[in-house]
């Protein structure tokens, strides 16, 4: 059973932060399992990878840059078939961290999703863009929503509080982010927002236009409400209030990639973020030197939420999510 973090947990959590940020190692390192992918989302061409040159340890990762959150992620994670064992092998490592992994679902079975917190994972991110069967047509599914439906609510009720939407707030969806946001609420689960890019395939049609960008501010408003109103909207204010200025801009500056947040690709190099090119093997990486690109073609959760100001309205739903 998933339960949240004790108060002597949440204690070594903010102990690390605090290690983390003077000692200048990045708070968050995603290590990319795999590029493999079974969906077939028309805003990503990793299901046309093959490639299984991947490493079978990353522990070697997480001792050099020991950092507070490890994100196994992907390509789709759970297409390897030893991701327990890797989560596993990193949760026994000395000193505190909060792992999460980020899936599309459709292998989130009730067995597998109880390996996965026996093995330590503290948080699974579900991809998650429309609240019906769209998510089946979005990702290239059949089926997922459905399962989803019948797996989550019912691991909830069973005390797996582990599960978060993870969304892209664009403009095929916008009039779908309140739905989201109360099915999250009906199975009891938060959700995060994140905005769209066109990095990794230049896939433009989802980004707001000019014409859409009065609508898509009224959205922006209505999500903050319901962060008040229901509670399980952890994204920042600050994220719906900019989001705006990168879709009209296509630019927000202020990313600190390399430095606060790194991603490790499945043979070690580390690029700043997913969407830049690999800088080095990680064991020659040293973020405290590192000066970046400073790169602002995103507006991502990862690097809108280490910028988000922190207010104690901020400070009370960083808590919420340990």
């Amino acid at each position: 059973m998933k339960i949240a973090l004790s108060p002597l947990e949440k204690l070594r959590a903010a102990g690390k932060f605090l290690d983390v940020t003077f000692n200048k190692r990045p708070l968050t390192v995603s290590i990319e399992v795999t590029k493999r992918c079974n969906a077939r989302c028309d805003f990503c061409d990793y299901w046309k990878i093959s490639d299984r040159d991947e490493m079978t340890d990353f522990t070697d990762v997480v001792r050099r840059f020991d950092p507070l959150v490890v994100v196994f992620t992907g390509g789709e994670p759970m297409l390897r078939r030893d991701l327990v064992p890797l989560v596993r092998q990193i949760k026994e490592l000395p000193g505190f961290r909060y792992i999460t992994v980020l899936t599309h679902g459709g292998f989130l079975t009730e067995a597998k999703i109880e390996e996965l917190v026996a093995a330590g994972v503290n948080q699974i991110n579900i991809s998650m863009n429309y609240p019906d069967a769209r998510q089946d047509r979005e990702r290239g599914i059949p089926g997922l929503f459905e399962r989803l439906e019948q797996t989550i609510p019912k691991m909830v009720a069973a005390g797996y509080s582990c599960f978060t939407f993870a969304s892209m707030l664009m403009v095929d969806n916008m009039n779908d982010a309140e739905p989201l946001i109360r099915l999250a609420h009906r199975w009891g689960i938060n959700i995060c927002f994140s905005g769209y890019n066109d990095l990794k395939n230049g896939n433009q049609s989802h980004m707001v236009s000019r014409e859409k960008m009065s609508e898509f501010k009224v959205v922006c408003r209505r999500i903050i409400q319901l962060k008040r109103e229901l509670g399980n909207v952890m994204t920042s204010d600050y994220f719906f209030e900019t989001l705006p200025e990168f879709y009209e801009k296509r630019q927000i500056d202020g990313c600190k990639a390399g430095k606060i947040m790194i991603h490790v690709s499945p043979k070690g190099m580390v690029q700043p973020c997913a969407e830049l090119a690999p800088v080095a093997h990680y064991s020659e990486f040293l973020p405290g030197a590192y000066e970046g690109p400073n790169c602002g073609a995103c507006f991502d959760a990862c690097r809108s939420e280490p910028q988000a100001p922190i207010t104690m309205r901020r400070l009370g739903e960083l808590t919420g999510l340990l």
